[in-house]
């Protein structure tokens, strides 16, 4: 996978972008959800201390990162300098649910998705999501924690994983052919993150906003969860075992 022996005519240039394919045509429920899943994308980049809800610190804060965000809250019909968290929430606690958040916000979404493929919000929510989850993929394939990502590291990643490799073709490369050497801009022989990120982001945020996450990271994070289980599981047992009463018998 990704090997590099003989000449190859359908290698890719490195850093083509992919061709692009027309727009697909959303039926009104595909607009919804969409939209769901964008909104999705936008609550959770807002949700700083991922606590599940929406604060009024949060929302102040997202509301000054980004102007999309607060034209979305507008378009929808409320005052994002003045009562936004008050219009979003319905319960008394001073905190916006997911189902808050979206049921104010699904229409407006939906006619953004309609109008234009994509919520205007989701950009940079998408963006910082994409950079979060390239992140882990990187470390994931740099095994030996050198924070570089070698040949035989990346071969071994594209072979375990097709997301991997959909996600290096979406980002204009060829998965079948040289791909380190496709990645490896200064050709050192290995990948740094600066190079991985350069190459990688602007498919990684495409996948997000299409899909909701870069389903590569998502595998990772769910092998990660299940080995966190697993060995959760294995030290029950153990403890288990150490701590079997002695008994003591006499006659």
């Amino acid at each position: 996978m990704g090997g590099c022996n003989g000449k190859s005519t359908t290698a890719k240039k490195a850093g083509a972008q992919p061709e692009q394919q027309p727009a697909p045509v959303l039926t009104e429920a595909s607009a919804e959800e969409k939209a769901l899943m964008q909104l999705r994308v936008i609550f959770e980049s807002i949700d700083a201390n991922k606590d599940g809800n929406v604060s009024k610190g949060e929302l102040v804060a997202a509301l000054e990162k980004d102007e999309r965000l607060g034209a979305l809250i507008k378009e929808a019909g409320m005052n994002q300098e003045y009562n936004a968290l008050h219009k979003l929430e319905t319960s008394t606690d001073g905190r916006v649910t997911w189902e808050e958040f979206q049921q104010v916000l699904k229409q407006q979404a939906v006619e953004e998705v309609k109008a234009t493929g994509n919520v205007a919000a989701v950009e940079l929510a998408a963006d910082e999501k994409a950079l979060q989850q390239l992140k882990l993929i990187f470390e994931s394939l740099d095994a030996n924690h050198d924070k570089a990502v070698s040949r035989d590291e990346l071969a071994a990643g594209l072979q375990k994983d097709e997301n991997l490799r959909n996600l290096v073709e979406e980002a204009g490369f060829n998965a079948q052919f040289c791909v380190l050497d496709q990645l490896d801009t200064n050709h050192d022989g290995k990948i740094t993150w600066d190079e991985f990120e350069a190459h990688l982001r602007a498919a990684a945020k495409e996948e997000v906003k299409e899909e909701g996450d870069v389903i590569a990271a998502v595998v990772i994070e769910e092998e990660k969860q299940q080995e966190l289980e697993l060995q959760e599981e294995n030290a029950a047992e153990l403890d288990a075992s150490a701590v079997a009463p002695n008994r003591f018998f006499c006659c």
